[in-house]
């Protein structure tokens, strides 16, 4: 169940396989602000599969540097088009609306339904499945195969199954906001650090940047005078970026949280409901869409050819996948975070030391892209053929 990016994917490589998937929503798709904004290689490989690659090139921004500034001057700017190992050596920047109705239409073309319909309970044997739902103020049930609970992180599926979700990083509130602006690239993003605070930029597709910082209590209200201020205080030196409109603005608390099992019994997470990171470094929605590719073909191979091996190593790999993930989210938070002079320093001297070292430099694309860090995208297993 869930009908964000996570669940999408998943729906979309099981359905071209000939399965019957049926998808469970809560809430009606692309409500409120687009959180998630860029689409990392690794997880363009797999909308690729899909089929839906071209369609989001279309709208979104093609990204090849990641730019780091501290107090405005350059400590690194590291090259996604560098990347050999993949026919995607970009980024793209594309709101999760896009990318969420891109999947829809994907899926719905596959043969999958979509029911808006909130689960309230669920049972499960070593057969199947079965969730009793709520729709339209009738109750009803529904027996499954298998459950992919994909219903973010506020998860009911987590809860049912009696699953905790353990914070292993620091909360923190953020403010985010899509805003037309003049005077920026348009295939770099950038992390802005200064003592005093810092700004992400990045392009979130061809009509517009997606802006984001830290939330302090003592923080202005969202207007363009605020963050324009706040760029011209933050952002590199030699520009000047006229921030013209804001499309959308929001405000809200960011975790670092991996949940205690990925599985139980029949019933598997994915995407937010196993796992939640602060937005540095854009890695959530990403691995999110990678739990649903490793999953989905584990489930293909479980169904047609090796039962009982393919489903049981998925949680033990992907809290090993995920983990690496959430330590390159830490870390970007954690930089982005430094107030204390020798800290910063220490800290900008190791990103120009690691990007101007080759070889460093392309292990932390490969990190960023997560290129490096998928066991099944080595093996080849990424999507069944």
């Amino acid at each position: 169940m869930g009908g964000g990016p996570t669940g999408l994917t998943a729906g979309c490589v099981l359905a071209a396989q000939g399965l019957s998937v049926r998808i469970l929503r809560k809430h009606p798709p692309f409500t409120g602000h687009s959180r998630a904004s860029v689409i990392w290689p690794a997880a363009l490989e797999i909308m690729d599969s899909i089929g839906v690659a071209d369609r989001l090139r279309a709208s979104g921004s093609r990204v090849t540097k990641v730019g780091y500034y501290s107090s405005g001057e350059s400590i690194g700017r590291f090259e996604i088009d560098r990347l050999s190992d993949t026919p995607f050596r970009f980024a793209l920047g594309v709101s999760q609306h896009d990318t969420e109705a891109a999947l829809e239409e994907a899926f719905r073309a596959a043969g999958g339904s979509i029911d808006d319909a909130e689960v309230l309970d669920l049972e499960q044997d070593d057969q199947q499945v079965t969730v009793r739902l709520r729709a339209g103020g009738h109750t009803s049930a529904l027996s499954a195969r298998y459950l992919i609970g994909a219903d973010g992180a506020r998860s009911t599926v987590r809860d049912l199954l009696g699953i905790a979700m353990p914070d292993v990083g620091p909360r923190v509130s953020f403010r985010i906001a899509d805003a037309v602006i003049s005077g920026l690239p348009e295939d770099e993003a950038s992390y802005c650090w200064t003592p005093h605070g810092g700004m992400a930029i990045g392009p979130h597709d061809r009509g517009a940047y997606r802006l984001a910082h830290r939330l302090l209590p003592d923080a202005p209200d969202a207007t363009v005078e605020s963050f324009q201020s706040l760029l011209d205080a933050r952002g590199p030196h030699g520009r000047s970026p006229r921030v013209r409109r804001l499309v959308s603005t929001a405000d809200f608390q960011a975790r670092f949280a991996i949940a205690d099992r990925f599985a139980v019994g029949l019933c598997y997470l994915a995407g937010d409901s196993a796992h939640v990171m602060a937005p540095a470094g854009g890695q959530g929605m990403n691995s999110g869409i990678l739990d649903a590719a490793a999953l989905s073909w584990r489930m293909v191979e479980e169904i047609r050819n090796d039962p009982g091996s393919a489903l049981s190593e998925y949680d033990a790999e992907r809290q090993g996948v995920i983990r690496k993930i959430m330590a390159t989210a830490v870390e970007h938070a954690r930089d982005g975070g430094l107030r204390a002079a020798a800290e910063i320093a220490e800290r900008d001297e190791r990103y120009r030391s690691t990007w101007g070292d080759a070889a460093q430099h392309m292990d932390r694309m490969a990190r960023l892209s997560q290129l490096s860090v998928d066991p099944a995208r080595a093996r080849g297993e990424r999507v069944p053929s």
